[in-house]
């Protein structure tokens, strides 16, 4: 069961932060990652995202690394930590979030890409115990249950969520990130503002502007898929 994974990282060294961003993008189950420089943003964050795997430099201003992950965890119990310090003193206060591994400045890269590649694989391969099989839409004034085997895709127009069927198309209060981490194994995020159905997939044809056009089975509508995502995910598509 394919599942992407979403990183936060955090330290206050913009180079380490750049660093950190451009290796654990490398792997291909990482869909998204959030790089911020203090412990307070890396809060707000999780407020507003499901965060996966957390990169956290102990020694960051406002609030500390330890600090935030007691605070993350709380709100995210799923997260998996990993800190980041100069120092070993801080690692009996860590206990309480239960990290996966520290890293010892200045880092190693052979053993941070160590560490995530085994927490992506830890988590991808663990089943989507919170996946669902309908969906409540608002048909005009109207609520009603929509199964996902009739979705195509799902689509966010500004501050909305379409969801679009052969005939119809439905308003959802979810937003896409959410959908994202209650969908099913047959559902993509293939670009910011896109999650398709794979099992209604027809054809990707590429458009030549770092962007590729997805048609659908039984339809004229159609979806885009981001050159980043797709050089990601081409392995999943048989046709």
């Amino acid at each position: 069961m394919l599942s992407m994974i979403t990183i936060l990282i955090g330290d206050d060294y913009q180079y380490t932060r750049k660093m950190l961003e451009k290796i654990a993008s490398e792997n291909p189950f990482v869909s998204r990652i959030f790089a911020v420089e203090d412990g307070l943003e890396a809060v707000k964050i999780v407020q507003q995202e499901t965060i996966d795997i957390a990169l956290l430099d102990i020694d960051m201003p406002n609030l500390n690394g330890i600090e935030a992950a007691k605070i993350i965890s709380k709100m995210s119990p799923k997260t998996k930590f990993v800190f980041i310090t100069a120092h070993m003193d801080y690692a009996i206060d860590s206990f309480a979030v239960h990290p996966y591994n520290y890293l010892l400045k200045p880092i190693d890269i052979s053993v941070f890409k160590d560490n995530i590649n085994e927490l992506v694989m830890s988590i991808t391969s663990e089943p989507k115990q919170s996946s669902i099989s309908m969906i409540t839409v608002k048909d005009k004034n109207n609520t009603c249950m929509l199964s996902l085997k009739e979705i195509i895709y799902f689509q966010k127009v500004d501050k909305a969520t379409v969801v679009h069927t052969n005939k119809e198309e439905y308003l959802i209060n979810k937003t896409l990130t959410e959908l994202e981490n209650k969908l099913n194994s047959n559902f993509l995020r293939v670009h910011q503002s896109f999650i398709i159905n794979i099992d209604k997939t027809a054809k990707i044809q590429d458009m030549g502007d770092r962007s590729y056009r997805i048609e659908f089975n039984g339809t004229k509508k159609t979806a885009y898929m981001s050159r980043y995502r797709f050089e990601k995910l081409k392995g999943t598509f048989t046709f």
